[in-house]
């Protein structure tokens, strides 16, 4: 995944189906620990970007309206890009359930439905 990332949120209904199909984002960063260990350098570029990723996405996630708490653990999800897959966020927040996706790419189906969409 390239370093600087254009994050894109969707902040809608909950989805209340299929979650268990997910990793959690603290066992993908074991993943990818994992996977460089067979290296000897846990520390890689790959994981910190992934951290890095992961806290712009919060801060994306909250000018849609999320309100900084998660009802589970959030998840990862992954789209087929030109030459690799690409990870993306997605996590329900405590109050009423709602589902809050955060994608390197624009997903217009879901901006069909997003109460609230910020690029």
């Amino acid at each position: 995944m390239k370093e600087e990332v254009n994050w894109i949120a969707y902040y809608i209904n909950p989805i209340d189906f299929g979650w268990e199909n997910l990793k959690p984002v603290h066992e993908t960063v074991g993943v990818l620990a994992q996977e460089e260990s067979y290296n000897n350098d846990i520390n890689s570029k790959a994981i910190k970007s992934f951290i890095r990723n992961w806290k712009l996405a919060k801060e994306k996630a909250k000018n849609s309206g999320w309100e900084g708490d998660f009802r589970e653990p959030p998840k990862v999800f992954w789209l087929p890009s030109e030459t690799e897959f690409v990870y993306g966020f997605v996590f329900k927040q405590e109050n009423n359930g709602d589902t809050i996706v955060v994608s390197p790419y624009q997903l217009p189906w879901l901006e069909k439905i997003a109460t609230c969409v910020t690029k």
